[in-house]
């Protein structure tokens, strides 16, 4: 990758942020990742990262948890993605100290197709909710089989049913998911692609704006910026008023870090029931 004539980075999700982190620090580029749940992308201080962390996530799914009596949770997981991965370590920190366990953790790769083995072990431990940590199509997949085997146990997730290609599947499951953008943003959105925005959307849009008003500030109108310049406005950014919120500010570890929400599936459709 040429970063001669770059001034600063946009990438999306953990397994492009983890390639491009190492890439910006080493050249000293502004990187901005809007869609990584491994907050290690954010490592260096030329890398960061807009998108509601895993510990967000967690500390909500646990009060979720135990505002429904759900105690005894067993958990799918692919162990191939860092985003994955960063998710299920911040839910096993979140959970000590408390009366959620984890009481079976089946990991499986990126491709699998047949979870039959996997789900048969699991048919005989009780538990209150199956926790499904897959994107599609392993997801739908892992979610028929256990139906097909007759386990009835409720199913919910954190963020991965954003990425079902059969949200419907899931029809009055609750789970958590990343920070939902203001109104103004989904009425725009709509209007202009006639479409509401998709997950992540809101993230990309502020970053971006990040980064143009941090040029903006730092800037004279007539040279470009260094990039030290940049970072640095980049990081000092403070109240700014985007498509997530007001008041919006990276800390001091590079993060913005956005509120998770509860939402559920209704009529095939995500809908958010709290935050």
């Amino acid at each position: 990758m040429s970063v001669g004539i770059v001034s600063a980075l946009l990438s999306f999700g953990s397994p492009v942020g983890n390639v491009v982190g190492p890439i910006a620090e080493k050249q000293k580029v502004p990187h901005i990742n809007f869609f990584a749940s491994d907050m290690r992308v954010a490592d260096g201080v030329y890398n960061f990262v807009n998108y509601t962390p895993p510990y967000n996530d967690a500390k909500l799914f646990v009060k979720e948890a135990q505002k429904r009596g759900i105690k005894n949770i067993i958990l799918f997981e692919v162990q191939d993605n860092p985003g994955a991965a960063a998710i299920t370590q911040a839910l096993e920190k979140e959970i000590k100290g408390t009366d959620i366990k984890i009481v079976a953790n089946k990991k499986f790769n990126t491709g699998t197709r047949d979870f039959r083995t996997l789900v048969s072990e699991t048919k005989n431990i009780p538990a209150d909710a199956y926790v499904l940590q897959a994107s599609s199509p392993e997801l739908e997949i892992l979610y028929k089989q256990m139906r097909e085997m007759d386990i009835k146990t409720p199913v919910t997730s954190i963020e991965t049913f954003e990425f079902s290609s059969e949200l419907s599947l899931f029809e009055g499951s609750w789970y958590i998911s990343a920070a939902d953008p203001r109104e103004w943003f989904v009425n725009e959105y709509t209007k202009t692609y006639n479409d509401s925005p998709k997950f992540g959307a809101a993230n990309g849009y502020d970053s971006l704006n990040i980064i143009v008003n941090a040029i903006e500030k730092v800037g004279d109108g007539k040279t470009v910026p260094t990039r030290e310049q940049i970072r640095e406005a980049i990081q000092n950014t403070k109240s700014f008023d985007g498509a997530l919120g007001e008041n919006l500010k990276f800390d001091t570890d590079g993060v913005l870090a956005s509120d998770a929400v509860v939402r559920i599936v209704k009529d095939g459709k995500s809908v958010t029931i709290s935050r």
